[in-house]
């Protein structure tokens, strides 16, 4: 059963993570945070196979939220992927530069957020679902 934190701003995306990883087939257990402070907190409390974590957040934005998690040893190896809104190149470079294992714009494709969610909490490499292959709003490690 793997262990997913959910941290955005918008409960709707929490609830759609859920219907996602349910067609994927992944067993799971899913908790849900609203700020970027909250989910780090959480982050350090509990042992999570996977994090989503939304870029645009009250009290602590995602950026920041994200570089805090990979500076803390007890949240550092938890694979992130980033889910939100922003569509900026420039910036999605920066946030792939601080850890995420994959980013994903939204609006997303249930189909393909399923895909990656699968293969980052699994340990796999992630590799784009051929329907958005050299889709610039879906990135993969590296991107």
């Amino acid at each position: 059963m793997k262990r997913i934190l959910v941290i955005d701003d918008d409960p709707s995306i929490a609830r759609a993570i859920e219907i996602v990883l349910k067609a994927a087939d992944v067993e799971h257990v899913l908790d849900y945070c609203s700020d970027g402070a909250q989910g780090r907190l959480k982050a350090a409390q509990g042992r999570y196979d996977l994090i989503t974590l939304d870029l645009n957040m009250p009290l602590m934005g995602g950026v920041e939220a994200l570089r805090e998690l990979k500076r803390d040893p007890r949240s550092a190896d938890i694979p992130v992927v980033v889910i939100t809104a922003q569509h900026d190149a420039a910036y999605h470079r920066r946030v792939m530069k601080l850890g995420a294992a994959a980013l994903v714009t939204k609006p997303f494709h249930a189909e393909a957020l399923g895909s990656i969610l699968s293969q980052v909490v699994s340990g796999e490499q992630v590799e784009l679902p051929a329907s958005r292959e050299g889709d610039p709003d879906v990135r993969p490690l590296g991107g």
